[in-house]
């Protein structure tokens, strides 16, 4: 009990930065390699990471709002089915691609929530 009320500031700064490390729950936010002089669209979009089997496969963001999203630089580390993410993007409509899934976005930046 001594320690306690000698050292009551140590207690309560632990106590905060254990606190702050626990509710938070989100990720640091990840910034892609953009190609050079990207113009579009801003877009925000909160949803899941999907796998896709056609066209030799590959990931998707499916957004909460029901649209899919199609990124052209979704970096290794968020390439998980399942996996729920954040992420700013730009709208490339002057990109076609062959995957025919959804618009066809360049993260910005992008964290798992």
């Amino acid at each position: 009990m001594r320690f306690l009320r000698r050292h009551w500031h140590l207690v309560a700064a632990t106590a905060l930065v254990l606190a702050a490390g626990c509710s938070s729950g989100s990720s640091e936010w990840v910034v892609p390699t953009p190609a050079s002089g990207t113009t579009g669209t801003k877009v925000h979009i909160t949803g899941v990471v999907h796998h896709y089997e056609q066209e030799g496969g590959f990931y998707a963001i499916r957004s909460d709002d029901g649209a899919t999203y199609d990124p052209s630089n979704l970096p290794p580390d968020f390439q998980k089915e399942g996996l729920s993410v954040e992420a700013d993007a730009l709208k490339r409509t002057d990109l076609v691609g062959i995957h025919q899934t959804g618009t066809i976005v360049e993260l910005v930046r992008i964290r798992k929530r």
